[in-house]
């Protein structure tokens, strides 16, 4: 997903390209058979808090449908997403099963991530009055020739059961 984003970015693809060479013959244009650069650890991190982003603010399909019965769809990729959480209410005794959850969906559904190393945990130091729950998220990026150690926040809205990523 990095080239596509870079190239958004870069707004790459606004200029048509149709390059040919003396006999007619299409020629690859330069920005397309270029080397792919190496991602540094700034990006890296960027784009993993996008794809969480994303991915723990996307309802899964086990929210809209009875997946008891379907064990390999309940673990499939058409299960992508978090639990809705607009539908529940936000006790203590429930707060703790959105941390397993979290870590669960993290798990799951984010490879970049060494499973073992995937931690969740309450932070209990937020005031009550800002109505949101967060989370410490921490886990290592698998990556070469080091995995890279990430740590993020995530807090959620009690009034509209969004997730918020924020690097730390």
């Amino acid at each position: 997903m990095f080239a596509f984003r870079e190239a958004h970015l870069e707004k790459d693809a606004k200029t048509a390209l149709d390059l040919r060479d003396e006999s007619g013959e299409r020629v690859i244009a330069q920005r397309r058979s270029t080397q792919r650069a190496a991602i540094t650890e700034q990006k890296l991190r960027r784009e993993i808090a996008v794809d969480l982003d994303a991915l723990v603010n996307t309802v899964n399909l086990a929210s809209a449908l009875d997946l008891s019965g379907h064990e390999q769809v309940r673990r499939s990729i058409l299960n992508h997403g978090f639990p809705d959480l607009t539908r529940l209410s936000i006790d203590e005794h429930r707060v703790d099963s959105i941390r397993e959850d979290l870590a669960a969906v993290l798990l799951r559904y984010e490879p970049r991530l060494i499973a073992k190393s995937i931690a969740v945990e309450r932070d209990d130091t937020l005031d009550p009055a800002e109505l949101k729950v967060r989370f410490l998220v921490r886990a290592d990026l698998n990556c070469e020739p080091l995995n890279v150690p990430i740590q993020f926040i995530a807090d959620l809205e009690l009034d509209t059961g969004k997730i918020a990523i924020k690097g730390r």
